[in-house]
């Protein structure tokens, strides 16, 4: 009984003392996100929010990658695991579909989903559809930024409260012609057989369900691939 509460004991010290020392190397980390990321990113937000306003107004924000791109920009600055990891998975999935449709319409001509419609759209200012190509580096940003806050297997659930928000808010507030999150028309066709009562909700629910979980399973599978 003796040796076995000594060596108790001793187990404890030790996770002790490989607590404080995990506890001091971060003390002298510092900020998890390099001060040289903080202020790029940033100066990237100072440079598209004026041009968005100018370009397309502010009601473009309410488009669940755009929100992304504040709610990032807050925890790149003050590191929030759960903050990060609710945005990780939506602008993953969001930038490989993204991303994808613009490869397919440079080789057809256009958008075969219309998703990246716009880009082919010569009445847009060329500027403007330059700043969409943040779709591109946007999502490595973010699973970088998991990396190095952690991930927080809650960041969904988080991002279902935020994303509904960013829905409704884009309905309510959002010209009916911006289309903003598809609350008008799914994909080009115009939403007709449904009241909005019973149409939001179910839009919520799709997109946790096309964006919010399986963006999780991809951060989760390649945060377990880097190791």
């Amino acid at each position: 009984m003796f040796v076995s509460r000594r060596t108790s004991r001793e187990a404890s010290g030790q996770m002790n003392r490989e607590m404080n020392r995990e506890m001091s190397r971060e003390s002298r980390a510092g900020h998890p996100v390099p001060l040289a990321a903080r202020i790029l990113y940033t100066a990237w937000m100072l440079a598209w929010v004026p041009l968005i306003l100018a370009a397309a107004g502010a009601q473009n924000f309410w488009w669940l990658c755009n929100c992304a791109l504040f709610i990032v920009l807050v925890a790149t600055w003050f590191p929030s695991p759960l903050l990060i990891s609710s945005q990780a998975g939506t602008v993953t999935v969001v930038g490989l579909v993204w991303a994808a449709d613009l490869a397919a319409g440079l080789v057809i001509g256009d958008s075969p989903t219309g998703i990246t419609a716009y880009m082919f759209e010569p009445a847009l200012p060329l500027i403007q559809r330059l700043a969409s190509l943040y779709h591109l580096w946007f999502p490595i940003y973010a699973v970088w930024l998991c990396r190095r806050q952690g991930y927080d297997d809650r960041g969904p659930w988080l991002q279902c409260v935020i994303g509904s928000l960013a829905i409704v808010g884009g309905w309510w507030f959002g010209d009916p012609g911006r289309n903003l999150n598809y609350t008008q028309a799914p994909f080009g066709i115009e939403q007709t057989w449904l009241p909005d009562a019973v149409y939001l909700p179910l839009l919520c629910v799709a997109t946790a369900a096309a964006l919010y979980w399986p963006g999780h399973r991809v951060v989760r599978w390649v945060l377990a691939r880097l190791g």
